[in-house]
This record gives structure tokens, sequence and C-alpha cells, in this order.
């Protein structure tokens, strides 16, 4: 808005101040492309990642009520901070594998700079390289049964038995998402507050799903709401 604008504390101004690291200031181009990024790299991959796992969560409520459990514990009646982070684990584990089964960027591209050999495969300099997250997400020799919702996967002593990336939403090495942790926090927080206040059903349960830039449904992916003011901690109603 105008205030925001005027005190200089919108993305626009914060990139123009910034300047670009090339010869210290951005063109219009560049500040374009800037905003494009930061508009669907922090905003449609963290709404796509927390509506499939309400979606998820929906479709198996024994895993909702313990996340909802975990969340009530640890936070009560207060706004949630990022140290929670850590004090939600479960939570965390339910967003890792819900980006496991859904990643909101279904492959990945890069650009090799130079002649090198992947698994016995050369590639050439120059070549484009496509890495599917949607793939090794789901490949049995690193998940067993691995069209199964299990939180449980994404347990300190189950994540140290895999490979470092048979898990990777994120890419990975130097040029992975800058904001991956931002993103965590974000999602976490999100779904912390979303299970407090309310209870999902699934009501479509057969997702098709298309993948562009992002994974996305080729349908409705509808659910109940049900809100739980006026409930207990176990989500039961207090009058009985």
């Amino acid at each position: 808005d105008g205030g925001g604008a005027g005190a200089g504390g919108d993305l626009l101004s914060l990139l123009s101040a910034a300047g670009s690291t090339q010869d210290g200031e951005f063109d219009a181009a560049e500040l374009r492309d800037q905003v494009l990024i930061f508009l669907l790299a922090g905003h449609e991959t963290t709404a796509t990642s927390l509506a499939f796992s309400l979606h998820l969560l929906g479709r198996h409520p024994e895993h909702q009520a313990r996340a909802r459990e975990e969340v009530l514990r640890v936070l009560g009646d207060r706004a949630p901070e990022a140290a929670d982070l850590e004090r939600l684990p479960y939570l965390t584990q339910v967003l890792k594998e819900a980006m496991r089964l859904y990643p909101a960027a279904p492959v990945i591209g890069r650009g090799s700079v130079a002649a090198t050999e992947v698994a016995g495969h050369a590639v050439p300099a120059g070549a484009d390289v496509i890495l599917a997250p949607w793939v090794t997400h789901r490949h049995p020799r690193y998940w067993p049964d691995p069209e199964r919702f299990d939180p449980d996967r994404f347990t300190p002593e189950a994540e140290a038995g895999r490979p470092r990336y048979a898990w990777f939403p994120f890419g990975g090495g130097p040029r992975a998402c800058i904001g991956q942790h931002f993103s965590m926090l974000e999602s976490v927080i999100a779904l912390a507050m979303l299970l407090r206040a309310y209870e999902v059903e699934a009501v479509d349960t057969d997702i098709p799903v298309s993948a562009g830039i992002t994974l996305r449904t080729e349908g409705p992916m509808r659910c109940r709401i049900r809100s739980l003011a006026g409930r207990g901690r176990s989500g039961a109603d207090l009058a009985g």
C-alpha cells in the first residue's frame, strides 16, 4: 500500500536499494525478474506444500491427531515463534513426508558447465540435466512402500540411514534453494496454527496431478474444515 511504499519497506523498494551484483544497480527487466522469482519461489511452492500436507492429514486422521497433540502441548494458546521449529519434530516430519510425496518442484533443471560422468553416463559440457525429485522420492530403493504416507520416515534415525539426496525438494549443492530454511519455518508455523484451530477431513481422495514449473492438481482437492473453537485439547467437545 501507499504507506509501505513510502517507508521503503516493500519488496520493490528493497530490491532497488540493494542494487545488482553485476554493475551496482538494477534495470527494469532485472527488477521484474527478481520480483517474479520471489513471488513464484516464495509463495506458490509454500502454498503447494501446505495444501498437500493438509490433504494428506485429512486422509489420515491418526497422523492429524498426533500432530495436533504436539502442537497443543508445545504452543498451548500462545503465538508460535521461530524457536518452535525444533520443538515440533513430528509436525516437521509430516511436512517433509508431504514434500516427499508431492514435491512442489517435481523436476529441477541444471546445466553442466564442464564434461563429466554420472553413474557411468557421459554428460557433455553445456548439456541440460533434469533431476526429478518426484521419481527419486518414490523409488523403492530408498522408500519402502513408497506410496504410503508415513511421517516416521523422517525421524533422525531413519534419515541417517538414507543417502543424503534421497530427499531433495529444494535441490542440493551450492545452487540449492536459498529460501529452504525460511520455507520450512514458515510452513511448519502455518500448519501448526491451522491444526490448532481446525480439524480437516479430505473429501477428494483420488488427486490427479500434473507437472509444470510447480506441481498442481488437475481438479479440485476439496476438504471439510471444522472449527475446534470451544473444544478441549484433544479436540473433543467440552460439553460432551
